[in-house]
């Protein structure tokens, strides 16, 4: 199922049935889990809890709770009257009880989704321990919320993975969903969510690119969706703090290598060196037009934080003097960014570069854009 089919089977599924999501890492199960709780949230106008459970980092005291002794104990006790299933309260005295574990809802009108991840990586008794959560939605005689759903993820593979098969008794317990997302899916959630404008561009010419090899070596770093947008966050996060990996292709197949495998980290630094454009602040001053401007318009904020402080940092340096030319084209770059990045580089522009931007300021065009800047960040705030 690609992502819009695993989030109707999740959503459309009575919530009473357990499933369990199956692909190779990278491949945004978990993400599709989430997003499943905010959406239902939403379309239910009910706050959803998302309890996400790492069963390969717990032990069986873990999942079924620490033993307790009570001297008296209430519980709901399932009885068959006149060939009729009840449930009938009962009073147990000396007894030894399981304190439920924390990630388990107390509350009984609960909404949301019990996230039980890396199943398969758990060992053999907390796989035992979460029979009765999945099949029974109980623990310890405790029943799940009935609009809390049990979902688990897992890679599936032994021949890949350190994991353990699945006892076809649990397995038998789930609907699986064989999770396979398309190229075009996690393209138009890459750009929603930022990703980095030369990797979306690469991904969008090398699709094949996108997810790890069906034939891997043990040990070996390859690319995966979750790897391309670590990479992307990164690069953008070293380029508002000045230090734009693009800016140096050396250092960027190194530092690539290390997300998405030395094989295709080259091929995408030869994408960069070939086909994706950096700008200079003098190619911004002096060699403005129109794509330029679209590729402006489309940056992510942290790529155009990193052009802000690049074109301030060289007008200053510079001493530059504006030229008409250059002080129109800085306009047209003004225009062309976020208006939160266009505020900002004001902010920085005429604090760092006084002469210049005062010159500057007095153009009809640039005033009234900056001054309808300045009252609408005021108005925000």
């Amino acid at each position: 199922m690609n992502v819009e089919q695993t989030k109707r089977t999740i959503k459309g599924l009575p919530a009473k049935r357990s499933i369990l999501i199956r692909s190779r890492h990278g491949l945004g199960k978990s993400e599709v889990v989430r997003q499943v709780c905010a959406e239902l949230s939403q379309t239910t106008g009910k706050p959803h809890i998302y309890t996400d459970i790492r069963l390969s980092q717990r032990e069986a005291g873990d999942v079924i709770g620490l033993p307790r002794v009570m001297e008296t104990f209430s519980m709901q006790q399932t009885t068959f009257v006149d060939g009729r299933l009840e449930q009938q309260a009962a009073t147990i005295k000396n007894c030894m009880i399981h304190d439920l574990p924390m990630f388990f809802p107390r509350d009984p009108n609960a909404y949301g989704i019990l996230h039980l991840d890396e199943i398969d990586r758990a060992c053999r008794e907390v796989q035992q321990c979460a029979f009765e959560l999945v099949l029974d939605r109980r623990l310890n005689g405790v029943y799940l919320p009935e609009n809390i759903r049990v979902v688990a993820c897992i890679n599936g593979d032994q021949d890949i993975y350190s994991v353990l098969q699945l006892d076809p008794a649990l397995l038998d317990r789930f609907v699986v969903v064989d999770f396979k997302p398309t190229v075009p899916e996690w393209m138009t959630h890459a750009e929603s969510i930022g990703v980095h404008d030369a990797i979306v561009k690469y991904l969008t010419k090398f699709g094949s690119d996108l997810d790890t090899p069906e034939n891997i070596e043990s040990g070996k770093v390859y690319q995966s969706r979750r790897s391309w947008v670590a990479l992307s966050n990164d690069i953008q996060h070293m380029a508002s703090n000045g230090a734009d990996p693009l800016k140096d292709l050396d250092y960027l197949t190194l530092l690539s290598g290390g997300y998405i495998g030395v094989t295709t980290a080259i091929n995408f630094v030869e994408f960069i060196r070939k086909e994706y454009k950096v700008f200079s602040p003098e190619d911004i001053l002096d060699k403005w037009d129109r794509e330029m401007a679209e590729d402006f318009s489309k940056s992510h904020p942290a790529e155009v934080a990193f052009y802000t402080k690049e074109l301030v940092k060289y007008i200053s340096k510079e001493k530059v003097k504006l030229t008409k030319k250059q002080q129109v084209n800085l306009t047209a770059f003004l225009k062309a960014i976020p208006k939160e990045s266009a505020s900002g580089f004001w902010s920085h522009f005429s604090t760092q570069c006084r002469e210049q931007a005062t010159q500057w300021y007095k153009d009809k065009e640039v005033s009234e854009y900056i001054t309808a800047l300045i009252f609408k960040s005021e108005a925000l705030k």
